[in-house]
C-alpha cells in the first residue's frame, strides 16, 4: 500500500502507465502502475491495487515492459574512444598488443574521456551498477565513475611476473592508498589482471588488502598452455612484446582455475570469463565463495563462445551454486556502438541457446548485484530502486512481454534515471 504523507504536500509526484513490470524479486504486474515521489519508486501494482492517486502527474507508457535498472559485472570502460573494432580471431597477442599500443599513446586527459563516454554508454544501456576495470593510471576512471550516477566497485588494474612482482606489490598499495575505499557509491578494488601476467607473490598481496577483487581467468586455451607447460603466443607476448619474462618466472604446471583459486577464494574474489574450463572445476569453484562474470559476447568475438566452444559452463556452475553476473567487456567487441548494456548479453543467450527470461533477468539484476556485493533492493522494483528502465513490447502478460523484449533490439529508455547516491550500503558476498 502507499506510505501516508503525514498531510505534508508531496512533491515530484509521477504515475507512470505502463503496460507491464517486472523484476526478479516477485513483482509481476499487467497491465502496470507505479508511483514515483521525489525520485523515488513508492508502489508498484495494477491499477486496482494501487488506486487513485491525487495531484499525481500521469505519465503514459503504454507499450512498454517496466524493469528495474541493469547490473553490468564486467567492463572495460577506458576502451570506449576509440569504437568498435574488427574481431580478435585467433590472433588473441596481436589484439592484445593493439590494446596495450592505444592505451600506451592515451594521455590522461584521452582516458578520461574514453572513460565518460562509456558511463554515457553504459547509461544508455540501462546500467545503474558496474564492476569496471581502471587501466593505469586510474585516477581518471575513479574520479569520473565517483562524478557520475552510477554505483559499484572500480578495480584497479595491476601486472607483475617473476622478478618484478615486488615492485609491482608496492606500486599496488600505494594506488590503493590514494583513494578512499568506498566514496560517492563507488568502491575501489583491485584486479590482479590474469594468472599469465600476475605471479603468486601479487595474487596473494591482492587478497589480503581487504578491498573486491577481480580477475581475468581461463579466458583462452592459450592461458591454459602457459600455466601449465610454460609455452605457446602468451610466453612470446610476455617474453618477447612484453620483456617480463625472466629466469625467476615459475611455470605453474597447473590448470589457470588451480592457480588463482586459493587467493581468489580467500577474498571472495570475482572470476571473469571462465571460457575454458574442465568439469573437475565447477565442483572446486562451488565450494569457495568466488562468484563468476560472464561476458557472452566478448567470448564469442574472441572465438570462445559457440560454434567453437560447444557450451560455456555457465549453467552449470550457476546450478552448483556459483554466483554469475552477466558483463559486457570492452565496447571495442561489442555489436552496439550506440550502448553498453547486458541487456545485449540477455538477448545473445535468449535467442542463442533458448534460455529462460527469468534466469537472464535474475543474472542481470539480483545475481549482478551480488557479485559486486550490493544491496539485492537496488536492483528491485521497490523503494531502494536505483533505477527504472522502459523496454518496448507487445502486450501481454509480464513474463511473456519480457520474453518479447529479449527477442528484440531497441535499447531500454529510463523512467527513473539513476541519482548519485549519498551512501553506499554492502552486503558479504556469500
Amino acid at each position: 500500500m502507499m506510505a501516508e504523507t503525514c498531510g505534508e504536500p508531496v512533491h515530484n509526484r509521477r504515475l507512470i502507465r505502463a503496460s507491464g513490470a517486472i523484476d526478479a524479486a516477485g513483482v509481476s504486474a499487467a497491465p502496470a502502475v507505479l508511483l514515483i515521489e521525489d525520485g523515488q519508486l513508492r508502489v508498484v501494482g495494477t491499477p486496482s491495487e494501487v488506486g487513485a492517486v491525487p495531484d499525481a502527474v500521469v505519465e503514459d507508457h503504454r507499450g512498454s515492459l517496466i524493469m528495474p535498472g541493469l547490473v553490468n559485472v564486467h567492463a572495460h570502460l577506458d576502451l570506449s574512444g576509440q569504437g568498435l573494432w574488427p574481431p580478435a580471431g585467433d590472433d588473441f597477442r596481436g589484439w592484445v598488443g593493439q590494446v596495450r599500443q592505444l592505451r600506451a599513446d592515451s594521455t590522461p586527459e584521452d582516458i578520461k574521456k574514453a572513460v565518460c563516454r562509456g558511463i554515457q554508454l553504459s547509461l544508455a544501456g540501462g546500467t545503474t551498477c558496474i564492476g569496471d576495470i581502471a587501466g593505469y593510471p586510474p585516477a581518471a576512471s575513479i574520479e569520473a565513475l565517483r562524478a557520475s550516477s552510477l554505483r559499484g566497485t572500480s578495480f584497479i588494474e595491476c601486472f607483475g611476473t617473476g622478478s618484478g612482482q615486488s615492485a609491482a606489490i608496492d606500486r599496488m598499495h600505494q594506488l590503493l592508498a590514494g583513494w578512499a575505499a568506498d566514496s560517492h557509491g563507488i568502491r575501489v578494488g583491485i584486479s590482479p589482471h590474469a594468472p599469465y601476467s600476475c605471479g603468486p607473490e601479487l595474487f596473494a598481496a591482492a587478497a589480503a588488502t581487504g578491498r573486491p577483487v577481480m580477475t581475468h581467468l581461463a579466458e583462452t586455451l592459450d592461458e591454459a598452455e602457459l600455466l601449465q607447460h610454460g609455452t605457446g603466443p602468451l610466453r612470446s607476448m610476455l617474453e618477447h612484446d612484453i620483456g617480463v619474462w625472466d629466469a625467476s618466472t615459475s611455470i605453474a604446471g597447473m590448470h589457470p582455475v588451480e592457480y588463482a583459486i586459493g587467493p581468489l577464494g580467500q577474498c571472495s574474489g570475482v572470476a571473469t570469463h571462465l571460457n575454458w574450463i574442465e568439469p573437475r572445476h565447477i565442483a572446486m569453484l562451488a565450494e569457495t565463495t568466488i562468484s563468476v562474470a560472464y561476458c557472452p559476447r566478448a567470448s564469442t568475438a574472441f572465438g570462445h563462445g559457440p560454434p567453437t566452444l560447444a557450451l560455456h559452463p555457465w549453467q552449470e556452475l550457476r546450478a552448483a551454486g556459483v554466483p554469475i553476473g552477466l558483463g559486457t567487456d570492452s565496447l571495442l567487441c561489442l555489436d552496439t556502438p550506440d550502448r553498453i548494456s547486458v541487456l545485449d548479453e540477455m538477448r545473445l543467450l535468449a535467442t542463442r541457446d533458448s534460455i529462460d527470461p527469468m534466469t537472464l533477468l535474475e543474472m542481470a539484476t539480483i545475481d549482478g548485484a551480488r557479485v559486486l556485493d550490493l544491496e539485492p533492493s537496488l536492483v528491485h522494483l521497490g523503494p531502494a530502486a536505483a533505477g527504472l528502465i522502459a523496454c518496448p513490447a507487445l502486450v501481454g502478460d509480464p513474463l511473456a512481454m519480457l520474453q518479447d523484449v529479449l527477442g528484440r533490439t531497441e535499447p531500454p529508455s529510463w523512467i527513473m534515471h539513476p541519482a548519485a547516491p549519498t551512501t553506499t550500503t554492502t552486503v558479504p558476498n556469500t
